[in-house]
């Protein structure tokens, strides 16, 4: 257990969670709970509805049934922007940038998006400094200037997570396969800036993703999906040997 986690309540809990789409059920019944603190990873085949899981908690989608609680509150029933005022951000495995605004300018949209939602009125300069750190901590400050949709795709989710980290507070990040694809020199600062932001933030991390390596360094815990459901939770080690995610991964 990540020692960050140790005394606290859970921050994120899915409780018989279901969504589905016509006749394809994508979530059955899911229970999971995440610790304030953590960086969990978030595995199983194609298909297992981990990405759903993510889209569910952002509210991207409503569950058919079931609840969402965040830090004892029940979310199921919120509007996105709902989501990300109570410290939620995510990232998309397929980037959602403003791409006709410079970096700078997508960094700092969360934190002016505050004043439309009538919350606390940081002074500008402070918002400014802030984004530039986070550029700086991504190693994007030098590109501050450019259009986002110039930006590699490495880069792009670079800059996903700097616009995230903008949110005051931050209590939960989602990421949706933030390593795929990315030049392994970007793999390396999406996870120090992963570690550093929960290190130093206390950020808790739900992080999606077929990296194993990359996850078994990430990660203190990883829970398992198959077939919408939750198949085996608990250290890396603990569940990539259990039989049941064998199966799971490589048939009978």
């Amino acid at each position: 257990m990540n020692p960050a986690s140790v005394g606290t309540s859970a921050l994120l809990e899915l409780r018989g969670v279901g969504k589905r789409f016509g006749g394809v059920v994508a979530v059955n019944g899911l229970d999971l709970t995440v610790e304030a603190g953590e960086v969990r990873g978030l595995i199983g085949p194609n298909g297992s509805g981990k990405t759903t899981t993510i889209n569910l908690v952002s509210a991207l989608y409503r569950p058919d049934g079931g609840e969402i609680r965040l830090a004892g509150e029940r979310i199921e029933r919120l509007r996105p922007h709902e989501i990300a005022a109570r410290g939620v951000a995510r990232t998309f495995q397929i980037s959602k940038l403003f791409a006709n605004m410079t970096v700078l300018e997508n960094v700092l949209v969360p934190a002016l998006a505050e004043f439309d939602r009538g919350g606390p009125r940081r002074a500008l300069r402070e918002i400014h400094e802030r984004a530039r750190r986070l550029l700086d901590l991504v190693l994007l400050d030098g590109h501050r200037d450019a259009l986002a949709r110039e930006l590699s795709g490495g880069q792009s989710m670079l800059l996903q997570i700097a616009r995230g980290l903008m949110l005051q507070p931050i209590r939960l990040f989602l990421m949706d396969e933030p390593f795929a694809g990315v030049h392994p020199t970007i793999k390396d600062t999406i996870m120090e800036t992963i570690l550093r932001a929960n290190r130093e933030e206390a950020v808790t991390f739900l992080i999606v993703s077929h990296e194993m390596t990359t996850l078994r360094r990430l990660a203190s815990r990883v829970s398992v999906m198959h077939e919408g459901r939750l198949i085996a939770d608990g250290s890396f080690e603990t569940v990539v040997n259990q039989p049941a995610v064998l199966e799971a991964y490589l048939g009978g």
